[in-house]
């Protein structure tokens, strides 16, 4: 069975139109303190405190909803790993956000590997579900597991 214990790594262009209108409609007694450097970048920005504050709302909101989405991604890579018995176990996701990509990282008996996913498609399987979509996904992963343990082999 697929371990559940891997690692979520966000970086780069989380925020979303959603989270800032979430950070914009909070409540000031619901914004973050800003540290004595936040305030200071703030005036240099030309920025109100709140304002600035509302920017590190918004961005804590979308690290947390891409942290979930990682979570719920790794589930169903290794619910894929548990059907394809092929002893590969799931130890990091990164999500890239510049490069547009989630970065599903495996070990196998003393191998490793790499498989570059989409956000588009981590977004139809997460989000969506369907059924192709997740055979896209487990093809993808299926592929680019097997050429790396041919790789390796030769």
């Amino acid at each position: 069975m697929a371990t559940q214990d891997f690692r979520i790594y966000v970086s780069g262009g989380t925020v979303t139109l959603e989270a800032w209108r979430q950070a914009m409609e909070a409540a000031e007694t619901d914004l973050p303190m800003l540290s004595e450097a936040q305030r200071e970048a703030a005036h240099r920005l030309g920025m109100t405190e709140t304002e600035y504050a509302r920017g590190i709302l918004a961005d804590d909101i979308a690290e947390r909803r891409q942290q979930e989405k990682g979570r719920r991604l790794g589930e169903i890579i290794n619910g894929f790993l548990d059907r394809a018995g092929k002893g590969w176990e799931l130890s990091s996701l990164v999500r890239r956000g510049v490069d547009r990509i989630w970065v599903a990282r495996f070990d196998a008996s003393g191998r490793a590997s790499e498989v570059e996913i989409p956000l588009e498609l981590v977004d139809d399987v997460v989000e969506s579900g369907d059924a192709f979509s997740k055979g896209q996904l487990d093809n993808l992963l299926l592929t680019k597991l097997e050429s790396s343990a041919v790789r390796r082999a030769s």
